[in-house]
């Protein structure tokens, strides 16, 4: 846009023939600039400054600019203009232009034009020179020459994550997937996530993969629920694109340009989001994308789609097709979700800074249509839901029963988030208020932080040595903060010297008694426990098996077998040098008995040969025994 108006500041004054045709190439030159700077800012999503280049474009009649304008002023909501330049595409050959003129007019509420039959023409007298073509509309192809053609890559680049599945289920390692349909799955965890989503809450991932488990077990019963868990987990987080760092799906796909080349364009999109709740929370929301995919069309009008899924809807019901109208019916509930979004898109645009959304003409309209469709919706609804509950009530058959009432639940969650869409749409306002309010006295934003990696250290490390240090002082000269001086200043100091002492307690303060609490006897063998196997282990003179002794043990308590059989495995490598230091005349000794231990507890292990032997110490040592216990 500025290369454009800089042109246009920068064109000499002329005069004459030579001037006019030089004005009128530079104009078309200017023009073409300004297309290409409209795809540019297409792709970028400026859709204000998309239409205002193709509109310079469309003036100049360069390439397909008006039939790119048309489409934008469209996807605008503004129809008015938008059947205008549809008209005047079609007109020019292209054979879009009537599918977005009949988009334009069905949101108008206008009919459709009656065709006429010219005239039969006369027979054409063979041309004597080559026909003129008029300036910028080349004979070949140009870059929307087939808007639905990208419309339509797109739209299948939506479903592309999801035969990748099938594709990278073969990799696994941990399951064999041979067995799943992962898009399948895929397309049922997206229907689910959609079904939960609400106005401001969407599905958790708990209960979207808890809900996904029942139909991968019908396509594997024989595996076990951990591995169907497992692998529903796997596909949610396909979904999200975990892995990646901005969690988008990018395809690459082609056009032609205005001047004839092939270029390669990168679609992003999303189709299971990861959003913070208000409390912290994270739940999943799909996207438009994904629910294209659920109904499978194209990126249509929303409000439009919806009337005619819920006329299909009615005429399916009427005629008694309820098994195409349940496929209808769900349809209805996608646009219905989707139609929702649209307008939390807004309002959440709108918390974040009320500039980006147009509150002066755009948002009000919109609300105001959004109303009177969210009326016309209910009455239709209402409608429905009567032909439906009569249908099933008057029928005998029980799976015509048992559909129709599938269909008044449906339709009854339909009619359940238009009210809740109903009550967002009548605080919008309310909304927008409280957000001018806040963001209007609110301090002035901050700056962005400071990307290190990008900005600073991949540019200096490009640099020479000499051109890389002064960047870097500047950068740790502002980083590092100010520098204290090696001594104070001459008023701090003489302030510092004459301030007065502070007086201070020569007590700590008073004395807390803490309460304390009796501690718990937490302990697992009791000092009764411990005698009674003193008593036991005391076998002077004799042996006996760690089995035996346990089995005795029994007898006493039941935590009585465990303290002794601890006791038989210390005494299987016994301390003798503690066992002298501490004047003790007697210790436990405990050899292998070659054979399995019988316990009454079910114990397994080696069995023991236990027995008390005496602590002799020579008459040498009993002196160095003395010191060191001293």
């Amino acid at each position: 846009m500025n290369a454009v108006e800089a042109g246009h500041q920068r064109r000499p004054e002329l005069s004459g023939a030579d001037t006019e045709a030089r004005a009128e190439l530079d104009l078309l030159r200017y023009a073409k600039l300004a297309l290409a700077e409209g795809r540019e800012a297409e792709n970028r999503g400026e859709h204000d400054e998309a239409i205002a280049r193709f509109a310079v474009a469309a003036e100049q009649g360069v390439g397909d600019s008006v039939l790119l304008l048309a489409g934008a002023l469209t996807r605008a909501k503004r129809f008015e203009e938008a059947l205008e330049w549809c008209e005047l595409a079609a007109d020019e050959g292209f054979d879009e232009a009537s599918d977005l003129a009949a988009r334009c007019r069905a949101a108008l509420g206008l009919p459709a034009p009656v065709a006429e039959l010219p005239p039969a023409p006369p027979a054409p007298a063979p041309p004597t020179c080559e026909p003129a073509q008029l300036p910028g509309r080349s004979a070949g192809l140009t870059a929307s020459a087939d808007l639905g053609l990208t419309r339509r890559l797109k739209a299948l680049a939506c479903t592309a994550p999801l035969h990748e599945l099938d594709y990278h289920k073969a990799k696994l390692d941990w399951v064999d997937a041979t067995v799943y349909q992962m898009a399948e799955v895929a397309m049922h965890t997206i229907d689910q996530v959609t079904i939960a989503m609400d106005f401001d809450t969407g599905a958790a991932h708990d209960a979207v993969q808890e809900r996904v488990t029942p139909f991968i077990s019908a396509q594997a019963p024989g595996r076990s629920v951990e591995e169907h868990r497992r692998v529903a987990r796997w596909v949610l987080e396909k979904l999200i694109n975990v892995g990646t760092v901005d969690r988008v799906f990018h395809h690459v796909y082609g056009e032609i340009g205005a001047d004839g080349d092939y270029r390669r364009l990168t679609f992003d999109f999303k189709l299971v989001r990861e959003v913070a709740g208000n409390r912290g929370e994270i739940y999943l929301r799909t996207t438009d994308e994904a629910i294209n995919v659920l109904v499978g069309a194209l990126d249509t009008d929303v409000e439009s789609a919806q009337v005619a899924a819920e006329v299909k809807l009615e005429n399916l019901i009427i005629r008694g097709q309820l098994a195409d109208a349940r496929v209808a019916a769900e349809q209805a509930r996608y646009r219905t979700v989707q139609y929702g979004e649209m307008l939390r898109h807004k309002l959440d645009a709108t918390r974040r800074d009320i500039r980006v959304v147009d509150w002066e003409q755009e948002l009000p309209e919109m609300l105001d249509k959004a109303l009177t469709h969210i009326e016309d919706r209910f009455k239709v609804e209402h409608a429905i839901l009567r032909h439906i509950t009569q249908a099933r009530d008057e029928s005998d058959d029980p799976d015509h029963k048992r559909r129709a009432a599938e269909l008044v639940t449906i339709v009854a969650d339909c009619i359940r988030r238009h009210t809740q869409l109903q009550n967002r749409i009548q605080s919008a306002r309310s909304v927008f208020r409280e957000e001018q309010d806040r963001q209007r006295f609110s301090g002035s934003p901050q700056r962005a932080a400071l990307d290190l990696h990008g900005q600073l250290l991949k540019p200096v490390l490009a640099l020479p040595i000499v051109d890389a240090v002064a960047p870097l002082e500047q950068f740790f000269r502002a980083a590092s903060g100010a520098q204290s001086p090696d001594a104070p200043a001459l008023p701090s100091l003489v302030s510092m010297l004459l301030r007065p002492n502070v007086d201070r307690d020569r007590t700590a303060g008073p004395v807390v008694v803490p309460e304390l609490d009796e501690a718990q006897d937490d302990r697992r063998f009791t000092d009764v426990h411990k005698a009674q196997a003193d008593a036991l282990l005391d076998l002077p003179g004799q042996v006996r098996t760690l089995g035996s002794l346990l089995q005795e043990a029994a007898d006493f308590d039941d935590e009585l077998p465990a303290l002794v059989a601890l006791r038989a495995a210390n005494a299987y490598n016994p301390a003798i040098s503690t066992a002298v230091l501490k004047g003790k005349s007697r210790m436990l000794v405990a050899v292998p008995a070659n054979r399995l231990i019988e316990s009454p507890d079910g114990a397994t292990g080696d069995d023991l040969l236990l027995t008390t032997a005496e602590v002799v110490v020579p008459a040498e040592e009993q002196n160095t025994v003395h010191e060191e216990s001293a």
